[in-house]
């Protein structure tokens, strides 16, 4: 989208004025607007600095929060839960929470979750790995006798 060039526009606040619009932003200055309305036409200035264009395929123009095709869930990452918390439970040789810890790493680097929850996708896997982590060397200290 190019802006357009400076000069005097119709007011967006005063229909009845024109405001100087400075090729960026609207100014101070106003003034009437003229009575006849084939003079209506705004007054353009030529521009002082190159005009330039956004590329529009880079706008989201959907908000996050509008609902649609966002993908909530991750399956990697509800079995990593699962798994982590099975784990804190019944480990007896570290199974699940080696398992866990698998699934929670593929949860963390491909998420089955789109836009935002994507991130809590990748925090849920990231909190089941270090509980599964943490459940595996107890299961191994005890199975050993490490500790």
């Amino acid at each position: 989208m190019t802006l357009p060039a400076a000069g005097w526009f119709p007011d967006p606040q005063d229909a009845r004025r024109l405001r100087w619009w400075d090729g960026h932003a609207w100014g101070a200055a106003t003034r009437v607007l003229p009575s006849s309305p084939e003079s209506v036409a705004p007054i353009v200035v030529a521009p002082v600095v190159p005009a330039f264009s956004v590329h529009t395929g880079s706008i989201r123009t959907r908000a996050w929060s509008s609902g649609g095709e966002d993908r909530r869930l991750c399956l990697f990452t509800i079995i990593a839960v699962l798994l982590a918390a099975t784990s804190v439970v019944v480990n007896p040789w570290g199974i699940c929470g080696l398992l866990a810890l698998a699934a929670g790493v593929v949860g963390m680097i491909r998420p089955g979750a789109t836009g935002p929850w994507a991130v809590v996708a990748r925090s849920a896997s990231a909190s089941a790995v270090v509980v599964a982590v943490t459940t595996s060397v107890i299961a191994a200290s005890a199975q050993f006798h490490v500790f």
